[in-house]
């Protein structure tokens, strides 16, 4: 069972890394042009607009209210963890 664990924790980890470095990529070469306070600015709608659309899709999926807020608050902080993240790069 403690195989299955590291496993699956371990297919987590990089399924995230992966994703944090695609939109990492993404993101810079999206904003990078307007100067940092662009930047920064493009980050926070795009985080603002992430959390509302988990808790819109959450609402339509009928979930158990325990699962919904479980949920809701994981996914809230892995959108604000990985956007935080983000740094506007001068180079």
């Amino acid at each position: 069972m403690a195989e299955t664990a590291n496993e699956i924790q371990s297919i987590n980890t990089a399924w995230q890394i992966a994703i944090q470095e695609i939109l990492r990529m993404v993101i810079r070469d999206m904003y990078h042009g307007g100067g940092e306070a662009s930047f920064k600015t493009h980050i926070k709608r795009i985080e603002e607009a992430a959390v509302d659309s988990i808790y819109t899709d959450l609402r339509l999926r009928g979930t158990d209210e325990w699962t919904e807020v479980l949920v809701k608050e994981r996914a809230s902080n892995f959108v604000t963890t990985l956007l935080t993240s983000f740094t506007y790069d001068r180079a």
